[in-house]
């Protein structure tokens, strides 16, 4: 799993590492700002086909819950 932390200066990095040490966390990768990979998604595409899908086949939330809830959870 990798989790992402914007902190904004040295001080606030060598605190959030000695909390991560203290804790037992081994395994952290520091990205400087200039060289982290964000990627702004594409605004030109237009969500308008994804309405109405279920115009056909209209949905409770109660008939959502039971799905997702009834699912089984995988391990990834």
């Amino acid at each position: 799993m990798k989790v992402t932390i914007e902190v904004d200066s040295k001080n606030e990095m060598d605190k959030l590492y000695a909390f991560f040490t203290e804790f037992g966390v081994n395994k952290i990768s520091v990205i400087p700002a200039n060289e982290a990979q964000i990627i702004k998604g594409d605004k030109s595409l237009s969500p308008d086909a994804l309405f109405g899908i279920w115009a056909k086949e209209p949905r409770s939330i109660e008939n959502i819950r039971n799905t997702a809830w009834t699912k089984p959870i995988t391990d990834k």
